[in-house]
């Protein structure tokens, strides 16, 4: 994909936030546990929605963006493994967490590997989906 991981998912999404939209590293596009992964998440997430559109609030952050926000110091979104997500339309934040929490146990890669390790409910605001190389899934609610 030219512009992006996947069909829905563009580079563009993937860019740090910052003022300077730093791009996702070239370094990372390619590598199976990080772009390429995240987006086989994303694309399964939007698919169990139905195919409606989800808004990327917050994707690769650099430590300096990172730090600013208030974001974890070993946040997932330093390795450009994580998405904080909210729903265009048709289905409440709520909903987008429940459906994230069912393919958590379920969307797999090729490998059959499960995708979807890390989990946030951040109530009412948004969700991060992150594909952090762990067996266990990693759930919490956020402010």
């Amino acid at each position: 994909m030219a512009n992006g991981p996947s069909v829905h998912l563009t580079w563009d999404e993937l860019a740090c936030h910052d003022a300077a939209r730093t791009p996702y590293p070239a370094a990372w596009r390619k590598d199976r546990t990080r772009a390429p992964r995240l987006a086989m998440a994303f694309e399964a997430l939007r698919l169990a929605c139905g195919g409606l559109p989800l808004l990327v609030v917050s994707a690769y952050r650099t430590p300096a963006y990172n730090a600013y926000v208030g974001g974890k110091p070993r946040s997932q979104h330093l390795e450009g493994r994580a998405l904080d997500l909210v729903p265009v339309r048709g289905v409440s934040v709520e909903d987008l967490h429940d459906i994230a929490l069912g393919l958590a146990g379920e969307a797999r890669d090729r490998e059959g590997t499960l995708l979807i390790r890390g989990l946030g409910h951040y109530a009412g605001r948004f969700i991060h989906i992150d594909v952090r190389q762990t067996v266990k899934l990693a759930r919490w609610e956020g402010t």
